[in-house]
C-alpha cells in the first residue's frame, strides 16, 4: 500500500507541474520519502553500521546530529541503499548515558520527511541526580534518581521499605541485599503503580553506614478503612478476617491486600484466620486498599477456607489487556462497554490469561457449534477477562468453570459454596436470561444444585449478586469436580447446535469453606 500511495503521490506532483509549470528547484524536491524502518539500536560500542532502504519520488537530504553518519546524505528518486553508523558512546573510558535522536531524510515539506529513531545504549544510572522521597512524586516515570542516606525499615519478598526519617519509599528488585536499620544511596528508575503511589527500583544501592529507626506509632486503620485514601506510604495497622487474599473488617466495604509480604509472615498458612496486619498502606483503588505487611498477629481461626479466588492474582494480565488498554470493569461500571478480551489473547510474559488459568488448577466446559470453533478450543473462544474477574459465555456458546481440586476436607464436612455472579446485559439494557447450576461430579455421578436466579430489573444497571450453595451431604475429595455453569436447558445436547440462548454471565469471589 505505501508503495502505491508513493506512486500515486510522483504522478501528482508531475501533473501539477504540468498544470502550473512548477520551477526546476521545486521539481527536484521530493514530495513523498520513505524509509525501510522507524528504530535502529546500537551498543556503546558498536561493532557494524546499519543498512536501511530511502525510497522518494524526487531528491531528498538527510539531517542528523554528529554522533551519528549517514552515508549517502542525499539522494534522488528511486530506491537508495544508505548506510548508518554511531560512534563510541564512552566517556572517560566508561559508557555514557544512552543517547537517542532523529535521522530526518528531507524532501519538499513536513510531509515528506521520513524519520528515523536511532538509539544507542550507555549507563543510565552515571548521573543522578539526588532527589527526596516527596520530590520524586513529581518527576516523569523512569527518570533516573537517586535516593540518598534512605534507612532501611521493613524488608518485603521483592524488596525493602526505607525512610529519610519524614517520608516512606517503597524499593523493588534492589540489586543488592539489604538490612533493617542499614543506611543506603538508592539509585535506580522512579515508576508509579496503577494507584498513583511511587516506587523505586533498586538497580544500584551502595552503603552509607548505620541508620536510626523511627518510633512513630501504626494509624489503626480498621474503623476508617472505607475513607482511607491518599498516593503516599503510611504505617497503619488493620484487624480483620482474612480468607487468604483479602482481610475483611466488620462494616466495611473496602477489603485489605497484602502487597509483597515476606515469606517469613506465613502469609499463606492463615486463610480463615482473624488477623492484626501492621505494615505500610500502599494506595487504594476502591475496594481495594493496598498494604505492604511487615507484622502480622494470628488472632485465631475464623472460618475454615478451602479454597478462595477472587482473581486478583490475574492483575498483571488485566493491566495488559488487548494491548489498547487496561481491561474493563462492566460490573462496576453497570454497563455492558470497554474492553473485554478473550482470556487466551490476553499475553504476559508470554503467558495467555487461558494458560494461567489452567495452570492454577482451573478447567472449562464448553457447548457451541463445533462446526464454527475449532473442536478442542471451544472455550478458549467464548472465555474473557475482566478487571480482575471472568466473563463466561457469549450469544450461542456456553462455557462453564470448573474449579481446582479441593483437599483437606474430612469425612463428614459440611461445606458452603459462596461466590458473586451477574447476568450480562445486552445493547438494548435487557439482561440474559441466565440460570446457573452448582454441578458437583464424582467420576459417573452427578449432583446439580440450583442457584437462586438473579433479581435485576431490565433497563437497569449490572449489580453483583451474592449465592450461597450449602455442599451439606455431598461427598468431596481430591478427585470431585466442581463446576458452575448455565442449567441444562441453556446447555445444548447437540455439538452442533448455535442455540441463540442469552446465557452469558460474570463470576468473581469463589470460596468453598467449612459452614458455620
Amino acid at each position: 500500500m505505501k508503495i502505491i500511495n508513493v506512486f500515486i503521490v510522483s504522478i501528482i506532483a508531475i501533473l501539477g507541474c504540468l498544470v502550473t509549470s512548477c520551477s526546476d528547484d521545486e521539481t527536484s524536491l521530493s514530495r513523498a520519502v520513505l524509509a525501510s524502518t522507524e528504530l535502529l539500536v546500537y551498543d556503546v560500542e558498536p561493532i557494524e553500521s546499519q543498512m536501511i532502504l530511502v525510497t522518494s519520488d524526487g531528491d531528498w537530504v538527510a539531517e542528523f546530529p554528529e554522533w551519528i553518519t549517514v552515508a549517502p546524505s542525499s539522494g534522488k528518486v528511486g530506491q537508495t541503499e544508505v548506510t548508518i553508523s554511531v560512534t563510541k558512546n564512552v566517556r572517560d573510558n566508561l559508557p555514557d548515558n544512552p543517547r537517542k535522536a532523529e535521522v530526518l531524510f528531507k524532501g519538499r515539506n513536513l510531509e515528506s520527511i521520513a524519520r528515523v529513531l536511532v538509539r544507542q545504549n550507555g549507563d543510565k544510572l552515571r548521573d543522578p541526580i539526588d532527589y527526596t522521597i516527596e520530590s520524586i512524586a513529581n518527576v516523569e516515570d523512569e527518570t533516573v534518581v537517586r535516593l540518598p542516606e534512605m534507612t532501611v525499615v521493613a524488608l518485603t519478598s521483592n524488596g525493602f521499605i526505607a525512610t529519610d526519617g519524614t517520608s516512606f519509599t517503597y524499593v523493588k528488585e534492589p540489586e543488592t541485599t539489604v538490612t533493617v536499620g542499614q543506611k543506603v544511596n538508592i539509585v535506580g528508575e522512579k515508576h508509579s503503580d496503577r494507584m498513583h503511589m511511587t516506587y523505586m527500583l533498586g538497580e544500584r544501592i551502595s552503603d552509607a553506614g548505620t541508620g536510626t529507626l523511627p518510633t512513630v506509632a501504626p494509624f489503626d486503620i480498621s474503623s476508617t478503612l472505607d475513607q482511607t485514601e491518599g498516593n503516599v506510604y503510611k504505617y497503619v495497622t488493620v484487624t480483620g478476617d482474612f480468607d487468604g487474599t483479602a482481610i475483611t473488617v466488620s462494616g466495611m466495604t473496602n477489603k485489605v491486600y497484602l502487597i509483597d509480604p515476606a515469606a517469613e509472615l506465613g502469609v499463606n498458612q492463615l486463610g480463615g484466620h482473624k488477623v492484626t496486619v501492621t505494615g505500610y498502606f500502599a494506595g487504594v483503588a476502591a475496594p481495594v486498599v493496598n498494604v505492604i505487611p511487615t507484622q502480622i498477629e494470628d488472632l485465631g481461626v475464623n472460618e475454615k477456607v478451602f479454597f478462595f479466588d477472587d482473581f486478583s492474582w490475574m492483575e498483571n494480565w488485566v493491566s495488559v489487556g488487548n494491548g489498547k488498554g487496561r481491561c474493563a470493569d462492566q460490573v462496576g461500571a453497570g454497563n455492558n462497554g470497554g474492553i473485554c478480551p478473550q482470556l487466551q489473547s490476553v499475553i504476559y510474559e508470554g503467558k495467555s490469561a487461558y494458560d494461567a488459568l489452567l495452570e492454577k488448577g482451573y478447567d472449562f466446559e464448553f457447548m457451541g457449534n463445533q462446526n464454527v470453533v475449532k473442536a478442542g478450543e471451544g472455550a478458549k473462544h467464548c472465555t474473557y477477562l475482566q478487571d480482575t474477574y471472568l466473563k463466561l459465555g457469549k450469544t450461542g456458546y456456553h462455557a462453564g468453570l470448573v474449579l481446582p481440586s479441593i483437599e483437606g476436607v474430612s469425612a463428614g464436612d459440611e461445606l458452603l459454596l459462596t461466590f458473586n455472579w451477574c447476568p450480562m446485559v445486552t445493547g438494548s439494557g435487557n439482561f440474559d436470561k441466565t440460570q446457573i447450576v452448582v454441578i458437583v461430579r464424582n467420576g459417573s455421578e452427578e449432583t446439580q444444585i440450583p442457584v437462586p436466579p438473579h433479581t435485576l430489573v431490565n433497563k437497569e444497571k449490572m449489580v453483583w449478586q451474592n449465592a450461597n450453595i450449602s455442599l451439606g451431604g455431598v461427598n468431596i475429595d481430591e478427585n470431585t469436580k466442581i463446576i458452575i455453569r448455565n442449567i441444562d436447558s441453556q446447555w445444548p445436547t447437540d455439538p452442533d447446535s448455535s442455540d441463540p440462548a442469552l446465557s452469558r454471565f460474570f463470576l468473581d469471589n469463589i470460596k468453598i469453606k467449612l459452614a458455620d
